[in-house]
């Protein structure tokens, strides 16, 4: 089954070497090899990009997350929670608290046209409150600036349909909550 013609000579097969033209040259061989790493390099890369593809589509990425959770509205770097219960102002408190938020804070005119735009037609809790004969007070202790007026003889301020008013603190009503946005809440971790 061996051909007796057949020899080698240095590892080329003789008839190779009868007819130089079949025979690989060197620039053939830099060419083969330059291809060979042409072809590792490109596979090398596709293989690099698909991993950095898919460990960057596995992290979530804070610009693509929701900057207040589902089912509150953002305004002015604060998420707000217009609740659809009716309950006492003490427990609408303690509800926000159980959020990380607060009863709301009316901090601007704007923030306050906001509000009574998306409240509706109820009456909403907000986080002023007075004991008697004292000065009102936001929940977080700071004193009310009066820049709106609230009416009523109440310890509890709400929002009704032509601004606020106040009630007594068993009354039962719906309520806002508010708190910063995701955004503002990194922004005061980072700084601390």
């Amino acid at each position: 089954m061996h051909d007796t013609n057949y020899e080698e000579k240095e590892g080329v097969p003789t008839e190779l070497l009868q007819s130089p033209g079949h025979l690989p040259s060197k620039k053939h061989s830099v060419m083969v090899i330059f291809i060979a790493c042409l072809v590792i390099t490109v596979f090398g890369s596709i293989t690099l990009l698909s991993v950095t593809r898919a460990e960057f589509h596995q992290k979530p990425l804070e610009c693509f997350e929701a900057a207040c959770p589902d089912n509150w509205i953002g305004f002015q770097r604060k998420c707000f929670y217009f609740s659809d219960d009716t309950k006492n102002w003490t427990f609408s408190k303690r509800f926000c608290d159980s959020q990380d938020a607060d009863l709301v804070q009316v901090e601007t005119l704007q923030e306050l046209d906001f509000l009574l735009r998306y409240k509706g037609p109820s009456d909403h809790w907000i986080g002023l409150s007075r004991e008697q004969d004292q000065p009102w007070k936001w929940i977080n202790g700071t004193e009310w600036s009066r820049c709106f007026p609230i009416k009523g003889g109440g310890e509890c301020a709400y929002l009704n349909d032509k601004g606020a008013s106040s009630a007594r603190r068993y009354t039962e009503r719906k309520w806002i909550c508010s708190r910063p946005d995701r955004y503002t809440q990194i922004r005061r971790q980072s700084s601390s």
